[in-house]
């Protein structure tokens, strides 16, 4: 742990310098509507009055190249919505990618509009549809590292084809957002890909080999939204029959949403029903640890990105959690509270769940309790700290955390030290470093995790590898360019090493990665990996192998096929090597 300290003091003077260099930055203006557009995918006359996002710059195939076919967006506004227009431009048109595919599945030829609600360079929304009329929607948190696609927000679009290619249509209800009241502009991009070609083209400019970044998008300037009325409340109530043998009881609730401000909501759950939540996917675990699900359940799902840490220091699924024989802990009651006052993000979420008995035991009645506080710094940097516990009779577990995400241009360092205490037992520690390095066509990520013995957060968390200490590197080059034989390609070499308590030396692995992409839109990846790895008392050599192929996404019929080799692996199900 202390080297880890020492690390993370070595890498922050050199983030004190808040200029950063993002280039000459495009800026659109804001307008202003008496008339609503139609939302019907004809770009009319009121939009002839908007000002227009036009000269798209590709991030894929060829950097920085412009974008080989025409594309041209449009932003209007009045007290309601947010009104987005695309005319995309293609030289074929009947070879445009069919693929409807499911919401969020980001398929086929399709168009997609980012907003920085609060102009942070951090956080934003995604709001996307595909040519056959299939949305896309998240939330951005982490200059775009991470994307949360189980955000479904309600707003309308329609795509109509046409002879020079497709146009769509948007309207964004400004209540279906959260923006900074007193600011008038905020960051703003528009995407574009083009399937057939594998184009990935961007308004603003975008690196290759990174999905998206907050901070390079344009400026959205002269908007002014609306204030949040305070009469905006939205009351979902709920009502069942429970049959369990041999008695019968009626039971209700409601799910509350208020927004008092524009960047204030305040939720309380009673009695939730969660059952239109989408079901988790079905899968084999043959580690020792458990599987980390992702949460659906709408409630927890708005602005979770508040609460999400390095270290998963707040699991929301330990809320309401199943239990052996498929039981389910009932919450009684629930609270959730997040606001962005200037440079501070605030969130609190309280729940009370009822005891439950089960095959095997019983779950005691529990109380729950989480803070989070977090502040921007420098240009689009963050520093919190989260407190999350656990509390019930004749026992509690909590957990406390510093954690911080400094950026530079090229640089993205993460950090997080937390501590944990449960009743009659000693606290404890875990740390996490985390480095992202880009220089011109090389990049470099470092993982460095040390989780001491007694770090005990299954209460409210998710962190089951106590005593533990790994460490990743990997390094590579990142084709910005086409090839004579391929659209991108990506190599890099990786290592790795991991130990557990009372290990004395740790295990370690290194190995080549290459993917690829082919003039004729097909994929290619193969990873090769030795292993010297340690488990259940004996070490052993490994060799993994994987290899990947698939067809163009744009064609009618296409696949994947992939083949992976474990020379030898520790089957926890089994407890074989």
């Amino acid at each position: 742990m202390k080297k880890y300290i020492i690390t993370l003091l070595t890498w922050i003077p050199l983030f004190f310098n808040p200029q950063v260099s993002m280039g000459v930055e495009k800026t659109l203006r804001a307008v202003r509507t008496e008339t609503a557009p139609k939302i019907d995918g004809y770009i009319e006359e009121v939009w002839s009055q908007a000002d227009s996002a036009t000269d798209f710059i590709q991030q894929a195939p060829n950097e920085g190249e412009p974008a080989t076919e025409k594309t041209v967006a449009y932003l209007l506004y009045d007290d309601q919505n947010i009104y987005v227009a695309f005319k995309c431009y293609d030289s074929q048109p009947e070879k445009l990618d069919p693929t409807a595919g499911r919401r969020d599945g980001q398929e086929g030829d399709m168009v997609l509009l980012l907003l920085d609600t609060f102009n942070d360079n951090i956080t934003g929304y995604l709001f996307g549809v595909n040519s056959c009329n299939v949305q896309n929607d998240a939330r951005v948190s982490l200059d775009g590292f991470s994307k949360d696609w189980s955000w479904d927000g309600v707003w309308f679009c329609v795509v109509r084809v046409t002879d020079f290619g497709y146009t769509v249509e948007m309207g964004i209800p400004f209540k279906n957002i959260r923006y900074k009241q007193d600011s008038s502009e905020w960051g703003i991009d528009f995407f574009r890909s083009i399937s057939r070609k594998g184009e990935n083209d961007w308004w603003s400019f975008q690196r290759s080999g990174v999905a998206l970044e907050v901070s390079r998008a344009g400026r959205l300037v002269g908007i002014h939204p609306p204030k949040a009325e305070v009469s905006h409340l939205e009351v979902y109530p709920v009502g069942l029959v429970k049959y369990e043998k041999p008695s019968t009881s009626p039971e209700a609730g409601f799910d509350l949403a208020w927004y008092p401000s524009s960047s204030t909501n305040l939720r309380l759950a009673v009695n939730p029903d969660f059952a239109q939540a989408e079901a988790d996917p079905y899968t084999v675990n043959l580690s020792k640890y458990p599987t980390y699900l992702a949460e659906h359940r709408p409630f927890f799902v708005e602005r979770a990105e508040v609460f999400q840490t390095l270290l998963n220091l707040f699991y929301s699924r330990r809320i309401g959690k199943g239990l052996p024989g498929g039981k389910k802990v009932p919450i009684i009651s629930a609270l959730k509270f997040t606001a962005r006052p200037g440079r501070f993000t605030i969130g609190v979420i309280g729940a009370m769940t009822r005891r439950t008995e089960y095959t095997g035991g019983v779950e005691p009645q529990s109380y729950y309790s989480v803070l989070r506080l977090k502040r921007q710094v420098f240009h689009n940097s963050e520093l919190g700290l989260l407190y999350a516990g656990k509390n019930w009779e004749g026992g509690f577990n909590g957990t406390v955390g510093f954690d911080g995400d400094l950026r530079k241009e090229g640089f993205d360092l993460g950090f997080q030290l937390a501590g944990s205490t449960r009743k009659n037992a000693e606290a404890n520690y875990a740390g996490y470093l985390s480095l992202f390095w880009r220089a011109g066509d090389f990049a470099a990520v470092l993982d460095y995790k040390n989780i001491g013995e007694n770090f005990d957060i299954n209460g409210v968390g998710f962190e089951p590898k106590r005593g533990t200490e790994s460490f990743n590197f990997t390094i590579g080059y990142i084709s910005p360019k086409e090839t004579e034989a391929f659209k991108w390609f990506c190599l890099s070499m990786g290592m790795m090493s991991y130990r557990e308590y009372g290990q004395h030396s740790p295990g370690i692995g290194i190995g080549p990665k290459f993917q690829a992409g082919f003039k004729n839109n097909w994929q290619f990846s193969n990873t090769l990996l030795y292993k010297r790895w340690y488990e259940a008392g004996q070490w052993y050599n490994d060799i993994f192998t994987e290899n990947k192929i698939s067809t163009d996404p744009s064609k009618p019929l296409g696949g994947n096929l992939g083949f992976w080799y474990h020379s030898k692996r520790y089957n926890w199900r089994r407890r074989y090597l």
